[in-house]
């Protein structure tokens, strides 16, 4: 056993091959299966270089790289390019018909006198599309020699969502108010009349900033708007008689009346409408 020792741990660089085949011989009691832990434990202790497959080699072999997908295509739907830029449609069916059923063309133009040198050719089905592929394919047509590749299908265009029809609203013009008066308190002045009232709101100038003088009244349905003009054109509002006109201004949709601040909070004057508010102040 101590000649055995001596053989395998002696030194840490002691080699494998130092142990030939007839220094077994010298202990027949021992038997291969008896001395393998000793040999892992030795190649465990020793300091021989291991080399590895590099990091990328191991991920290729792990990970090995896919082809990219093939790329879709409609079976029926030809692209030729190259075509001559003075073709029109009709001379890109003629050609096409002599191989099947042509159902479109397709010719992007880049001006009213010349084409974008493609077009796109859906034929009557598979057979007559492969048909005309391969007998266009490099095909001398016009002094131009055309390239065929089977084309994508149509991606559809996505319709745009359906917006829910708002309901508008019907204004009237509010002049001659109080420059006290303030939008919470011209939309309760109108609520006394049983009618519901969307929104009201009193207009203010700036710098100095102070009332108007006049303001809008917003109703949801014509009749409310209607009945409010019969009935409160002339009453008085804070000591002064107050005097109604319908307006085109505050015609809105239902989004953009919601927008509008809260009542109370008063509204500057907006100048691209003056000529309309100075018109029917004009006209009451």
């Amino acid at each position: 056993m101590a000649q055995l020792h001596s053989l395998c741990f002696a030194s840490p660089i002691t080699s494998f091959s130092l142990l030939e085949p007839h220094s077994f011989s010298s202990f027949p009691s021992l038997s291969l299966s008896s001395i393998k832990p000793s040999f892992l434990s030795f190649r465990r202790n020793s300091r021989l270089t291991h080399i590895s497959p590099s990091s990328s080699a191991i991920l290729a072999i792990e990970n090995p790289s896919s082809e990219s997908p093939e790329k879709e295509i409609c079976p029926t739907r030809l692209l030729a390019s190259n075509v001559p830029w003075t073709s029109t449609a009709d001379d890109i069916r003629a050609l096409f018909q002599n191989y099947g059923t042509v159902v479109d063309v397709e010719l992007p133009m880049h001006n009213k006198a010349r084409n974008r040198g493609l077009a796109f050719v859906e034929m009557g089905s598979e057979e007559e599309a492969a048909q005309a592929l391969a007998k266009l394919e490099a095909y001398e047509y016009e002094g131009r020699t055309l390239r065929l590749a089977y084309a994508t299908p149509k991606k559809a265009k996505a319709s745009p969502p359906v917006q829910p029809k708002q309901p508008v609203v019907y204004n009237l013009f509010v002049a001659n108010l109080s420059y006290l008066t303030r939008s919470k308190d011209l939309k309760e002045f109108f609520q006394s009349g049983g009618s519901e009232v969307a929104k009201a709101e009193v207009i203010f100038n700036e710098n100095p900033r102070k009332s108007s003088g006049y303001g809008f009244v917003s109703f949801k349905t014509k009749k409310e708007a209607d009945d409010a003009l019969t009935t409160f054109d002339g009453k008085e509002l804070m000591g002064r008689p107050i005097r109604l006109a319908r307006s085109n201004r505050f015609v809105k949709l239902e989004s953009e009346l919601n927008s509008l601040p809260e009542d109370g909070e008063d509204q500057p004057a907006d100048s691209s409408h003056d000529s309309e508010q100075t018109e029917t102040l004009d006209n009451l």
